[in-house]
């Protein structure tokens, strides 16, 4: 049924599918009823091999009702409250996020995607670095995309050049996004009360990936 609400939103079958990319505890594939969009699946396996070594939060975790779908929450919370609060950065770079679906292998968030002129998925920051794309441009590109984040207040948890693809979204407009990484962490979110921090936080991360970049970049020159 396409452009159904089923189709969209499913349940959605992905048991034939095969990931299009993998991170620690979720597999994202490619949703099967829209080019623009991305479904995130929690690994389940992956998350309780990350558990079995961590005593203590696979315990007070049994007391959470969302269970491993917590990181869902994260990241729709940091998404609602960064791109509905006046920050003068007209459009926060991130990948947008478009709601939740069920799906064969649980819960699925859904998610835009960032696109090559071909319409696969973006390289990241990272991928592009190892193949000596790193210049000038898209280190000023760098500079601007975490100087919007700060400005936006988005509390990045994970400041890694694997989290950020460079390509287009859905309106076809080219640029850095996003794409990983963000939401509140700590039980303390001292990083979501005070702006001047996480700015503070985020240039201190983004300056340490910059040099790591710069540095692997030279020695693969060697």
């Amino acid at each position: 049924m396409p452009g159904s609400f089923q189709s969209v939103f499913g349940p959605l079958d992905l048991n034939t599918q095969t990931p299009i990319a993998a991170g620690s505890d979720r597999q994202i594939y490619q949703h099967p009823h829209s080019p623009a969009m991305l479904v995130k699946v929690v690994n389940m396996r992956a998350h309780a091999v990350y558990l079995e070594d961590r005593p203590f939060k696979r315990w007070y975790k049994q007391y959470q009702r969302e269970s491993a779908y917590r990181v869902y929450l994260k990241e729709i919370s940091e998404y609602v409250t960064t791109t509905t609060r006046p920050s003068g950065v007209w459009q926060v770079p991130m990948a947008r996020i478009l709601g939740v679906a069920q799906t064969t292998l649980g819960l699925g968030l859904l998610v835009e995607k960032i696109t090559d002129e071909a319409g696969n998925m973006a390289p990241n920051v990272k991928e592009l670095a190892r193949k000596g794309l790193l210049d000038d441009t898209l280190k000023a590109q760098m500079d601007e995309f975490f100087d919007d984040l700060a400005d936006a207040h988005v509390v990045v948890n994970d400041v890694s050049a694997s989290n950020i693809a460079v390509g287009m979204n859905a309106d076809g407009k080219r640029g850095l996004y996003l794409v990983d990484g963000f939401g509140v962490l700590p039980l303390v979110p001292l990083y979501a009360w005070s702006k001047r921090l996480n700015r503070r936080r985020i240039k201190q991360k983004y300056a340490k990936m910059r040099e790591s970049l710069i540095r692997r970049a030279l020695e693969n020159r060697l």
